[in-house]
């Protein structure tokens, strides 16, 4: 079941529904347990899930997650106080992984502040694959 009643629950469906209705490429989710891109997976998307973990754990577990791109990504490269350059850090491993193939693809981007806190997914944030900087009229 994908809700729960929780705002990391509505933070998901409302992802999978902006991803749907704009023809995103993929959903990124910054998680540290898996719980959001597990529950991202539910019902299986269309979309593929690309989920950043700083724990090889974590993403060992996601690989078994239907629909699930994990990707570890070790903390040292991830500035949590800074929200931006963790967008661009989406943008550059969805690109690596062939997520996205286009500037103007777009990703639907979860995470949850403060980071590291399991459940705590509260941000939805679309982004063209171009990083958090660049947005076109066109999109």
């Amino acid at each position: 079941k994908i809700t729960d009643g929780s705002s990391a629950s509505a933070i998901i469906l409302a992802a999978r529904s902006v991803a749907r209705h704009i023809g995103a490429k993929c959903i990124a989710s910054f998680t540290v347990g898996g719980g959001t891109a597990r529950k991202a997976s539910m019902k299986r998307p269309e979309q593929p899930i690309l989920a950043i973990s700083p724990l090889k754990e974590t993403c060992r577990h996601l690989a078994m997650s239907w629909g699930v791109y994990p990707e570890y990504c070790p903390e040292e490269r991830l500035d949590v106080d800074n929200f931006r350059d963790m967008l661009r850090v989406a943008c550059e491993i969805a690109n690596t992984k062939g997520l996205v193939s286009n500037d103007k693809d777009l990703l639907v981007v979860t995470a949850g502040f403060p980071f590291g806190t399991p459940g705590a997914a509260n941000i939805i944030r679309v982004i063209p694959a171009a990083g958090p900087t660049y947005w076109d009229a066109t999109l």
